[in-house]
């Protein structure tokens, strides 16, 4: 999962006219919608499917509005216009088959705006999503929290029909093989695959497809808005390396 860096609350240049990110959004929280683009891109900040119409896109509460807790109160209400607690998802990883209106404890759970989510997961032929085995402890189960959170567990045999990311990744995996080949072979150039990755998504496989083209990777690190530069180590063919290593409980 493309870990990511939040901007601050403020005036930010956008083409010829200039955007202001605000620290609350109320009355209407969908009118961070535009600015979140902005920062992250049009893409599902979870499964990393991309999409042309940013309507397919929903600003996605980290911390649930919806939640209730074992005393009847909605612990997040007060989130619900926060930038905060704003990331971009699709339907599929916010609906109340996956995230919804689960609760969502910091801490407890590994987050793309927090943690390098890339190190958190192994992606791999067949649309399958594991927890990163070199993982151990906290780390380990953060990790396992955030997958199972938005449903990234899910295969042929667990999705429901209307959830078909296992069947995308498939998809992109074999799309990224295929090119990776073109690419190796000069018969495509890095600009090629970065459009196809801006079309297509599955930001981590194709990430992960070329980890030993280091320029392709320096690409797709700084083509993607929003993506968190200092969880790759630019030294050492841009590998995933600890975002917060200060913390010694879990330093992801």
């Amino acid at each position: 999962m493309r870990p990511v860096v939040k901007l601050a609350p403020g005036k930010y240049p956008c083409g010829d006219d200039s955007l202001t990110i605000k620290t609350d959004y109320h009355p209407n929280y969908r009118d961070a919608k535009p600015h979140l683009i902005f920062n992250l891109g049009c893409m599902c900040s979870y499964c990393e499917k991309a999409f042309d119409d940013e309507r397919e896109l929903a600003v996605e509460h980290i911390q649930a509005k919806r939640y209730k807790d074992e005393n009847g109160n909605y612990p997040y209400a007060a989130l619900e216009t926060k930038w905060e607690n704003f990331l971009l998802s699709c339907a599929t990883c916010n609906g109340r088959d996956n995230k919804g209106d689960k609760n969502v404890v910091y801490g407890e759970c590994h987050l793309p705006h927090l943690n390098n989510t890339f190190l958190s997961f192994q992606y791999k032929a067949g649309g399958v999503v594991n927890v990163n085995p070199n993982l151990t402890g906290k780390s380990l189960a953060n990790a396992e929290a955030l997958r199972k959170l938005v449903g990234l567990n899910k295969g042929p045999m667990d999705s429901k029909s209307k959830d078909r990311r296992w069947f995308v990744r498939t998809e992109k995996w074999d799309l990224a093989m295929r090119y990776l080949y073109k690419y190796e072979s000069k018969k495509v150039d890095i600009e090629t695959i970065i459009d196809l990755v801006k079309g297509h998504g599955c930001w981590s496989i194709w990430f992960t497809i070329f980890k030993e083209h280091p320029e392709v990777r320096k690409e797709l690190i700084e083509q993607f808005p929003g993506t968190a530069k200092e969880c790759f180590d630019s030294a050492n063919n841009y590998e995933p390396i600890p975002r917060n290593p200060k913390n010694t409980i879990d330093p992801v």
